[in-house]
């Protein structure tokens, strides 16, 4: 190295010291930046669990980090979120997963802001482009009451409780498995308080406690599925495993115990999504309240109608019908001309 090239490399070092704690922040890499600042204080702010911290992990690493973790925090712009979520678009995913992407990267920038790395967001106005793929919704399968049936003939008593729990009293699968003894109250309710989600006891994912209606004969059939547990559940799990310390996985059950039982049928595709997505739609058919399945589901009105009630189209037509009948009742009425 000549004194000239020894200059201009002091020249940078006394520079990049020279800076204050913003610039230097500036200065690193996206991808360090969310290895080192923003996963760790997500799962520190209890923003992540176990699970849903994996698979917001693997989201940047798969779709998010290769394209711009390279990139200077102080350097990031809205067009390198904006090519982002292009690229992932024009390769065929679907809207929601570009739309989980777009959500991510927002919050990330909200961090580098917070944290001194950018100076604003440029994620504000951050959109899911219109040519992400839509989902199918009539592809969204849900059960019949006579599918269901058939199903639960085939099912033994402990799994019969548990997809009736999830299908007619609206619970999470997680939350079904999650359930103790003492949960019970005499008055036909339950208290939803914890989630069993891939092996760890969380919190409801809502966050919130609250209390489920459950049927007179389900009620009734889960006080005598308690009388005859092992004594040795000292948790008192509805549902415990073999090791009775813990509950049932529910996964293991659908994969083990429920799927081998309705492949013959060809309803092996019943699984615990479908029937509480179905819970929405059976209730709906029957005219209840959708109020109240949204509180045993713990949904907004908006959620709760737009992503689990699917009206048939035998209701869709007689809504039709019956508004038309009352235009032509109507307009069959002598004033109706004047």
């Amino acid at each position: 190295m000549n004194e000239k090239q020894a200059r201009t490399a002091l020249d940078d070092i006394m520079a990049l010291l020279n800076r204050n704690p913003a610039q230097a922040q500036g200065a690193e890499l996206v991808r360090r930046f969310v290895e080192q600042v923003y996963i760790p204080q997500k799962y520190e702010n209890g923003d992540w669990r176990r699970a849903s911290g994996q698979e917001a992990e693997y989201l940047f690493r798969r779709s998010i980090l290769p394209e711009i973790g390279e990139l200077r925090c102080r350097d990031l712009k809205a067009q390198h979120l904006r090519a982002v979520l292009r690229k992932l678009a024009g390769t065929g995913v679907s809207y929601e997963s570009v739309s989980k992407v777009r959500f991510a990267m927002g919050d990330m920038v909200k961090r580098m802001v917070a944290e001194e790395y950018l100076t604003s967001n440029i994620a504000a106005g951050l959109k899911t482009p219109k040519t992400a793929r839509r989902s199918d919704r009539s592809r969204l399968r849900r059960v019949t009451l006579a599918e269901y049936l058939r199903a639960w003939t085939f099912l033994d008593e402990r799994e019969r409780l548990a997809c009736d729990l999830v299908t007619f009293c609206g619970l999470r699968e997680s939350e079904a498995y999650g359930l103790k003894n003492g949960d019970l109250f005499q008055q036909g309710a339950i208290r939803v308080e914890r989630s069993w989600y891939r092996g760890d006891i969380n919190p409801t994912k809502t966050d919130e406690i609250r209390e489920v209606g459950v049927g007179v004969e389900i009620f009734e059939r889960l006080i005598a599925w308690i009388a005859i547990l092992p004594e040795g559940n000292k948790e008192g799990w509805i549902f415990p495993s073999e090791r009775i310390v813990t509950p049932l996985l529910p996964d293991n059950v659908l994969r083990r115990c429920i799927h081998p039982r309705l492949e013959p049928l060809g309803l092996d595709w019943i699984n615990f999504a479908v029937r509480r997505r179905s819970h929405a739609t059976l209730h709906e058919a029957r005219g209840t309240d959708a109020k109240i399945i949204a509180d045993q589901q713990r949904h907004g009105l908006g959620a709760h109608l737009d992503r689990y009630v699917d009206s048939s189209v035998a209701r869709k037509r007689e809504a039709v019908t019956a508004l038309w009948s009352d235009f032509k009742a109507l307009r069959s009425r002598p004033s109706a001309s004047n």
